[in-house]
């Protein structure tokens, strides 16, 4: 009798099952929008940082890469396009590991601004 039990009520427990999920999957699709509409009605409250406090920033996580790792990360801007490049390096040997984005990324991206340079100067 309870191994009869045991099967009906897997069975009524199977049948209500995509019930369930149906209401957990209404649960969450309304508690989304509750966050998305309350983010949309929120006005952007953090401030664009200040060249100060990005350079402060960078030299602190400069200290705890440095620290945590022992290798060197060097914060520089690309003249052309006014983007931030790191590069890290290995401390005691010099050598760059990486550089993000990398050499190769920069020249590709310089022969193309100069492509859409060459055609735009040529049709107008």
């Amino acid at each position: 009798m309870a191994r009869i039990d045991a099967v009906v009520a897997t069975q009524v427990g199977d049948s209500s099952r995509p019930q369930q999920s149906l209401r957990d999957a209404d649960a969450q699709a309304g508690e989304a929008r509750r966050i998305a509409s309350s983010a949309s009605e929120a006005p952007d409250l953090a401030p664009e940082p200040s060249a100060e406090e990005l350079r402060a920033s960078a030299q602190r996580m400069q200290k705890v890469i440095e620290t945590a790792t022992g290798r060197e990360l060097a914060f520089a801007l690309n003249d052309r396009f006014k983007e931030l490049v790191v590069q890290i390096s290995d401390r005691r040997s010099g050598e760059v590991l990486k550089e993000i984005p990398s050499k190769e990324f920069l020249k590709l991206r310089e022969r193309l601004n100069d492509l859409v340079g060459l055609f735009v100067d040529e049709s107008a």
